[in-house]
């Protein structure tokens, strides 16, 4: 659309030309309006006269049309007027230009009578930010320059007026062409060293306008050309002083009036100026300038620069460099002794560090530093351990020294002995809680607890790269007690570790040292450690990797991950702590593919490292035979404790499983006497002594007595033992069958011992017996295979067919025969 406006509007534009020519030729007709120019946004009237000798109207119904530019206006005819008279009224006129035209319509064409062109645009509004400047170099000038303001879009002039006040007022004005906004004025209309005042007009079609009036002396507007320093030099005696020959540019060296200058200076390789103004009298430009309160024997870097009044500087000029005069240095320096080992026989291994305080002056260039000990009294006893230009030492200190001290020296002499402290006690107790947090990308700050102790004066606040072991990549810096924090801001850099260490300082001695390390700010780490494969076996891998150097760290490692996956795609993660280096790979299955990597994560990030690929090993004999030997060792030796078991506590495990029967043949009863007999019956509460005689069982007739008895059979036993024997006793008692019978069914027999007065062999009557019942319940051969196999006790027995016991007196010579261990005991009367 752009590309099809531009011939359109030439077009429209030779072709207005094109008509007005036309119409300036003849006298069809005129085009009547308030002003060419209006302002824009405002209203146009204008009215079209045809004459009535015009050649395209005579004698003809005569309708008039307007255009503007292209577009087509409705035109009417006033109230009573003439139809020859056609008038057009915008309200709103917006084109900065605009072509109005009057044509007479005849049949389909529209013939242009008359045109006229229409401006619009807006007055001028006033100059703003006039400023002069006074060129003082060979043509002197004075060349000013104003800002137009606002666009008016219709052509302004400008013009520049001048009032000079000398011995009379001299107006001056220097008209301009459209669009220019400075000018220059020739020396013969200035007057440097007097006021002048000076404005600019602008004029356009629709109004004129003037800037604020601008008084100036014109010599206040001059800028010189940079000064120039011829020298730098010291006046001998005159410490911290330089002297500094000057003059101008060639170009202004005919001014002498009162000027002033500005000298700025810094040490050499210093960033930082420092600047002195002077003012020069009138005539007095020759004088030498001269700078003081400079440190001693320093080198300098100097630059000038000069004005008038209240003009504007002049550009700096180039720099000379000059030194002051050395003299002995001053101040303190603050110094830190620190022991690196103290396990030496005789010595410690000590670091001396110092930097200036801010009362030290070096006062010289070259600067050395001597370090002396005072193992005793006197100066003879002072002995030089260090000699050095740098800000640290490191010597043998003898743990019997006493006092160290530090002297700085320069060409002009040497200072004061500096004492340092030598901390006798030292490991005392540390400070808590120490914590480094980044503060920007460029310092640290350093938090501690105090160790509570009201004996701390102060702390040392260390801290130095992590990757560097020089001691001159170390710094510090003392803090009083009263202080729980410090900001490092010196040479930190981000992504780079930082050993900081804060030791309290006792009256008595140093404190342990607190160390921490950190980083003003963290990312990923540059690379990750390569996975190196170890140990393989069917069911577990080792993985090893090296730790990750500290310049490529850019963080704290806060731990590593590996993550594996077989063929399948099932994914396995472990995780291992900053300070392991091996992790296993368990659970794995044999002959299979996997692939692995680890991941190294800092808080600023994580860094994947490269995929290895491992094969775990297969099922070999070997690992058969180790996982089922010790299966089979450990089977082998239960057996054979268990054997070992069976041999070495048989007599337990027989009598656990085998009751015993006790064979009274083998007792200690075959050995009782009648003595023995009194003896164990003593404790029994009765005057008569007792005799053990015979077994007899108790309970065991359960039924009621046959008729006409009405003794137990415990008693019919007793009575009709008196002349019989052991055996007799034992197979004289009958019982009913009911009750052999219902007796040889019983889980358990119990039995008692029955004690007697006198010896069996005593004939005489003794008093009724005393039954002890026993509390053991073991039963009495029922139920047990005979030991030995012909030993038969029938008594205990039923009968085979009809049920009956077998009585004793039939069976009594048949007793003894199939008892003879009981046959073989022997009660022998002492």
């Amino acid at each position: 659309m752009e590309l099809l406006q531009e011939p359109v509007i030439a077009v429209l534009f030779a072709f207005v030309i094109r008509t007005e020519n036309v119409v300036r030729a003849s006298t069809c007709a005129e085009i009547q309006v308030q002003a060419a120019v209006v302002h824009l946004g405002s209203s146009l009237h204008a009215s079209c006269l045809l004459s009535d000798d015009c050649t395209l109207t005579k004698g003809r119904a005569v309708q008039v049309q307007w255009h503007l530019n292209s577009q087509l206006l409705e035109g009417h005819i006033p109230a009573n007027q003439s139809s020859r008279i056609s008038s057009v009224f915008i309200p709103r006129f917006a084109d900065t230009r605009g072509y109005l035209t009057c044509c007479v319509r005849q049949d389909s064409d529209c013939q242009i009578v008359k045109g006229l062109e229409i401006r619009g645009g807006y007055p001028p509004s006033a100059p703003q930010n006039l400023t002069c400047l006074t060129n003082l170099t060979k043509s002197v000038t004075l060349s000013c320059k104003w800002d137009p303001g606002s666009e008016t879009h219709l052509p302004t002039n400008y013009t520049l007026h001048t009032e000079r006040r000398d011995y009379q007022t001299e107006l001056k004005a220097y008209p301009l062409a459209a669009g220019v906004h400075s000018h220059t004025i020739p020396r013969a209309d200035l007057s440097l060293y007097r006021p002048m005042r000076i404005w600019v007009t602008a004029q356009n079609a629709l109004g004129s306008t003037s800037s604020e009036p601008l008084i100036l002396d014109p010599m206040e507007t001059a800028k010189f050309d940079p000064p120039v320093i011829v020298r730098v030099w010291a006046e001998p005696h005159r410490y911290g002083c330089l002297k500094l020959p000057w003059r101008l540019s060639r170009q202004q060296a005919w001014v002498t009036q009162a000027l002033t200058v500005e000298i700025r200076f810094r040490v050499q390789d210093s960033e930082v100026w420092a600047s002195e103004t002077k003012a020069i009298p009138r005539g007095d430009l020759q004088r030498e300038l001269e700078v003081c309160g400079l440190s001693h024997g320093t080198g300098y870097q100097l630059q000038m620069r000069v004005r008038y009044g209240l003009g504007p500087w002049s550009e700096w000029g180039h720099s000379q460099a000059g030194s002051t005069l050395e003299r002995a240095p001053t101040g303190r320096l603050n110094v830190w002794l620190k022991v690196l080992d103290e396990h030496l026989p005789a010595h410690d291994s000590v670091q001396l560090s110092w930097k200036p305080s801010g009362q030290f002056r070096a006062n010289g260039k070259n600067v050395s530093y001597h370090v002396f000990m005072q193992r005793y009294p006197g100066k003879a006893g002072l002995e030089n351990v260090c000699t050095t230009l740098e800000d640290h030492c490191v010597f043998l200190l003898p743990k019997n020294t006493r006092k160290v001290y530090i002297m700085a020296k320069n060409s002009a002499g040497e200072s004061s002995p500096i004492p340092v402290p030598v901390y006798q006690h030292r490991g005392l107790p540390p400070v808590a809680d120490l914590r480094v947090s980044p503060v920007g990308d460029r310092s640290l700050l350093v938090l501690w607890q105090s160790p509570g102790s009201p004996a701390v004066t102060g702390y040392v606040v260390e801290w130095g790269p992590s990757w560097e072991t020089d001691p001159r990549f170390t710094a510090f810096h003392l803090v009083g007690r009263n202080e729980s924090s410090f900001l490092i801001s010196a040479g930190i850099e981000p992504y780079r570790p930082y050993r900081i260490s804060v030791l309290p300082r006792y009256k008595e001695g140093i404190g342990f040292p607190r160390t921490v390390e950190g980083y003003s700010r963290q990312k990923a780490p540059s690379v990750a450690p390569n996975l190196r494969v170890g140990e393989i076996h069917h069911t577990y891998v080792e993985l090893t990797w090296d730790d990750t150097p500290l310049e490529q760290r850019n963080g704290i490692i806060q731990g590593y991950t590996i993550f594996y996956w077989d063929e399948r795609g099932r994914t396995e993660a472990v995780t291992a702590r900053p300070a392991e280096r091996r992790v296993m790979l368990r659970d794995l299955r044999a002959l299979s593919m996997y692939k692995a990597f680890i991941v190294a994560s800092t808080e600023g990030g994580s860094v994947n490292g490269t995929i290895v690929t491992l094969k775990t090993a297969s099922v070999d004999a070997w690992a058969v035979v180790i996982t089922v030997m010790p299966v089979c060792v450990g089977f082998v030796l239960i057996i054979v404790v268990t054997i070992f078991a069976c041999f070495t506590k048989q007599e337990r495990l027989r009598k656990h499983f085998w009751p015993i029967i006790p064979d009274p043949a083998n007792s200690s009863i075959k050995m009782w006497t009648e003595a023995d007999t009194l003896k164990s019956t003593k404790d029994i509460q009765d005057p008569t002594p007792v005799h053990l005689s015979w077994f007899s069982l108790l309970e065991v007739p359960e039924g009621r007595p046959e008729k006409g008895d009405s003794q137990t059979g415990d008693e019919r036993w007793l009575q009709g033992g008196d002349t019989s024997g052991p055996g007799e006793s034992l197979s004289g008692s009958s019982l009913p069958p009911s009750e052999c019978n219902s007796m040889g069914h019983r889980d358990s027999v119990p039995y008692a011992t029955v004690v007697f007065a006198c010896p069996y062999r005593t004939h005489a009557r003794a008093p009724s017996p005393i039954y002890l019942r026993s509390d053991s319940t073991q039963p009495l051969l029922e139920e047990e295979p005979p030991s030995p196999g012909q030993y038969q006790n029938l008594h205990f027995q039923e009968g085979a067919e009809d049920g009956g016991c077998v009585q004793a007196q039939e069976e009594s010579s048949a007793f003894w025969e199939d008892f003879p261990l009981l046959s073989a005991l022997k009660i022998n009367d002492v």
